[in-house]
């Protein structure tokens, strides 16, 4: 081969080295161009991402985390609050709410009657006039009082022509006048008068009950919101086709705040049992099915659940929910629960 050839055939081949060294160049170029973009893009996106979670997170925090701290602050208000009544002294005074105090107590184990009152025999009286004649004098009228021995009507006899005087046999009120001046009266009632002074409570006792009734022993009288005490003076056997023994106890009625006729309830005491802690049956409410009792606190009344033991007609024994000493409503309790009860509803969502 001669020198010519052999140079072109060099350059040819340096030629095509360089141009393949070129290719490999700007394709090792191009290659680490794209990822370098690509890892840009990448970074850019996985910034994206973050951005969006740490909103996300951000929101959580300023949403999530906020409600649910707001709402363990609105929870904790309430739990705060729950059972709570707000009152005043001024307004208790005007609802008539009143308060006693836990304190040991008694418990009795009674036995109840019914009954009425009624008048003594004695203490009425109907008045007539002793001989037929003319009414010439009647001083008293329905509802006035008189005293014994007080001159209530004057009358002419017809046989002698002579007037003579009537008194008042007792003292009370005339209740009524069967006359007026210028009639003839002869054998009838003229006026009729009634001490109410002093009245009998009178019970029923039936044959189940008679061997625990006797005369001597106490028993508590009541009519609507009056009480009293009494003992026992007459048991008296039944009359006619009567299935009851009638026991008697007296009434004192000189403030006039028993009338004749009204129904009465009593009880005879057979046994009492003495208790550390007893409450007024009047505090004893019922809510939700529990058994509650609002105690004073220095916002008006809380709510207590209490748990309850032996009980009578004006005491229930106090097992838990009080302390000796602690004050709570009694008069008017009700009122308490029905506010706690609206309340309660309007906090309803």
């Amino acid at each position: 081969m001669n020198q010519s050839i052999f140079n072109h055939l060099f350059a040819r081949s340096l030629a095509v080295l360089m141009a393949l060294v070129l290719s490999v160049s700007v394709q090792a170029s191009t290659e680490h161009q794209h990822e370098e973009q690509h890892s840009e893009s990448n970074h850019g996106h996985n910034e994206l991402h973050q951005d969006e979670h740490d909103h996300q997170e951000g929101h959580k925090d300023s949403h999530g985390h906020k409600d649910e701290h707001d709402h363990e602050d609105e929870h904790g208000h309430d739990e705060h609050e729950e059972g709570q009544v707000h009152i005043s002294a001024e307004q208790m005074a005007i609802s008539g709410v009143m308060t006693d105090s836990a304190q040991a107590g008694e418990i009795k184990k009674v036995l109840t009657l019914y009954g009425r009152t009624v008048l003594p025999e004695q203490n009425v009286s109907h008045v007539s006039a002793r001989f037929a004649g003319l009414i010439t004098k009647l001083t008293v009228e329905v509802g006035d009082k008189v005293q014994a021995g007080q001159k209530i009507a004057e009358i002419e006899s017809n046989a002698s022509l002579k007037r003579y005087g009537i008194t008042a046999p007792i003292s009370g009120v005339v209740v009524s006048r069967h006359g007026n001046v210028g009639e003839m009266v002869s054998d009838k009632t003229l006026v009729s008068i009634v001490d109410s002074s002093q009245l009998w409570g009178e019970f029923q006792v039936f044959h189940g009950q008679k061997n625990r009734v006797a005369v001597g022993q106490k028993l508590s009288v009541n009519f609507e919101q009056l009480r009293t005490t009494s003992t026992i003076q007459y048991l008296l056997n039944p009359m006619g086709n009567e299935a009851y023994l009638r026991a008697r106890v007296p009434l004192d009625n000189t403030e006039g705040h028993w009338t004749v006729g009204a129904l009465l309830s009593g009880e005879v005491t057979l046994s009492k049992h003495n208790v550390a802690l007893a409450i007024d049956n009047r505090a004893i409410q019922i809510m939700e099915g529990q058994q509650v009792v609002f105690v004073r606190n220095e916002e008006g009344f809380e709510k207590r659940i209490v748990t309850l033991g032996k009980k009578d007609s004006q005491k229930t024994e106090l097992l838990s929910g009080l302390a000796e000493g602690e004050e709570y409503a009694v008069e008017k309790s009700f009122l308490l629960k029905a506010d706690l009860e609206k309340s309660s509803a309007g906090h309803v969502h």
